[in-house]
């Protein structure tokens, strides 16, 4: 008993130990690389997910995590292919479809990253990431409206989420639009004080309308 509880005293400590006596079974090698991964040990996590689909090939939630590693990591090539296979064996990953869609957006695939955030929000609408990064996508491609619309969704979810307030904040700089802006980059300022694109935002809304000296304020708060 005393043994136990002191491999246990924590989530990485029992996943290696219950890895260990079960090496043959891919769930276990699954669950300490997630952990090891929340720990931010990539490179060990991905020798776990690795051994994971040399046990079961058909593990959508380990090549999910490749992918995310390999994201992490920069190599986007590398993580599209991961994802794709995790989506092959598993379609309803709503955060495989959201990473697959913004590595997409990052490529410059803007109709494939398109299809993978409405497949994701069709299978969880209130996935707010998906939705924060569908408004980007709809932002660089000239659909404001759109892309506001994606943020106040994200809002209804998540009302206390002070990036979505600072996005829509900064579509409606773009649609010069300065009183409309103040008024979502006050409650983004409000919600993150720390926030120097929140305040930055916030001085270009002042400056569009002519408030100058309210506009250096928030650029020196900045």
């Amino acid at each position: 008993s005393f043994n136990r509880n002191s491999v246990w005293k924590s989530p990485e400590t029992l996943w290696a130990d219950v890895g260990g006596k079960s090496p043959s079974k891919a769930r276990p090698h699954y669950n300490y690389a997630t952990v090891l991964a929340g720990n931010g040990d990539l490179d060990r996590a991905l020798e776990e997910n690795l051994l994971a689909i040399e046990i079961y090939p058909y593990y959508g939630k380990a090549y999910f995590n490749i992918g995310a590693i390999f994201h992490t990591w920069g190599r986007i090539d590398e993580a599209i292919e991961k994802y794709e296979i995790a989506l092959a064996l598993k379609p309803d990953i709503v955060e495989a479809r959201n990473n697959l869609g913004y590595a997409y957006y990052t490529k410059g695939r803007f109709p494939e990253a398109l299809k993978e955030y409405r497949t994701a929000l069709g299978i969880k609408p209130s996935h707010v990431k998906t939705r924060i990064n569908l408004g980007y996508l709809y932002r660089d491609t000239g659909m404001l409206d759109e892309a506001i619309g994606e943020y106040r969704t994200a809002l209804r979810y998540a009302p206390d989420y002070a990036d979505a307030h600072r996005l829509i904040g900064e579509a409606f700089i773009i649609k010069k639009d300065p009183s409309s802006a103040i008024e979502t980059l006050f409650r983004a300022v409000d919600l993150a004080p720390g926030s120097a694109e929140a305040h930055n935002g916030l001085g270009k809304a002042f400056e569009m309308s002519g408030e100058h000296v309210r506009a250096a304020l928030e650029y020196e708060t900045a």
